[in-house]
């Protein structure tokens, strides 16, 4: 059956549905335009806040998140920060364009930003053997320190201060940064006083050995939210790449980002939402599986 736009037009296609997106005007399909309307460049007024954003690598946990949120937000200029943990995104808003000041206080952090539009790269395994070098060596170091002590209990007391030291310098090191980002009790620094504690009383074993089982705990914590995300980056990836436009009695497949204010644009029956909008058909079937989490369309 014919679909009908506000303006009494007939749209002749069978079972699908015509939106129009959010924000929108009328359609202009007159005898003096056909076209679509374009988009008119928006004059930020001055002190107006403007919106950055970036992809963040090497976050592992929510606080892990917050501390991105924390080191961005000591940057002078910054009004509002924003990490959306499962999709690794940071969202900055700013007076001014303080995209490099975001960046080197980011990667001060330890953490890595890529820009939005560049393609993700491939999340890397937690159990890959180069990543995990540093916990594999400090594991050998445990178990030659734990050999020396059964014969020599003093060289075993010193092998197991050099492997927590050997553990601990990485560990310290990231407690440091954090510090320098506003993030002065985070885990790595608790960990570092845990450690230098037991030291002082003389539980060297036990110095070493809650330094192997913390970095155990990060990597199996770094898998669990990598099959999270990857959970998320398939529902996302649900989303069409491109939009029906309709313009006059013209239908025009166009991408996402060429869509503006005032575009009508046509779904077909069951067919996934390419973008926010109003319904302007009186029939409609969509594809809600992306926000239902169901396998059949409903």
């Amino acid at each position: 059956m014919p679909t009908l736009t506000p303006k009494g037009k007939t749209v002749p296609t069978f079972g699908t549905s015509t939106l129009k997106p959010l924000n929108a005007q009328a359609p202009c399909c007159g005898d003096a335009c056909c076209a679509s309307p374009s988009p008119q460049p928006k004059v930020l007024p001055s002190g107006a806040n403007q919106r950055y954003s970036w992809h963040v690598q090497g976050m592992d946990c929510a606080a892990c998140a917050r501390k991105v949120e924390n080191a961005a937000r000591q940057i002078s200029g910054v009004s509002q920060v924003q990490v959306m943990f499962a999709t690794e995104k940071l969202v900055v808003d700013a007076t001014d364009d303080v995209r490099q000041q975001v960046e080197a206080a980011i990667r001060k952090a330890g953490y890595t930003l890529s820009d939005t539009s560049a393609p993700k790269s491939a999340p890397v395994s937690p159990f890959a053997w180069r990543d995990n070098l540093p916990l594999i060596g400090l594991i050998g170091l445990m178990a030659i320190s734990w050999l020396l002590a059964q014969f020599h209990p003093a060289a075993g007391e010193m092998a197991f201060i050099a492997t927590t030291l050997v553990g601990l310098w990485p560990i310290a090191r990231q407690a440091v940064r954090l510090m320098r980002s506003g993030n002065p009790f985070a885990i790595e620094t608790l960990m570092s006083v845990a450690a230098i504690g037991a030291l002082f009383i003389g539980a060297t074993a036990e110095a070493a050995m809650v330094l192997v089982l913390f970095l155990i705990g990060e990597r199996l914590e770094g898998w669990a939210a990598n099959r999270a995300r990857q959970g998320v980056s398939a529902l996302i990836a649900l989303k069409p790449e491109t939009a029906t436009r309709l313009n006059c009695d013209q239908r025009e497949t166009v991408a996402l980002g060429e869509l503006h204010p005032g575009d009508v644009i046509e779904v077909a029956a069951g067919g996934r939402l390419p973008a926010d909008g109003k319904l302007l058909s009186p029939f409609a079937s969509f594809d809600e599986s992306a926000l239902t989490g169901e396998s059949v369309p409903v």
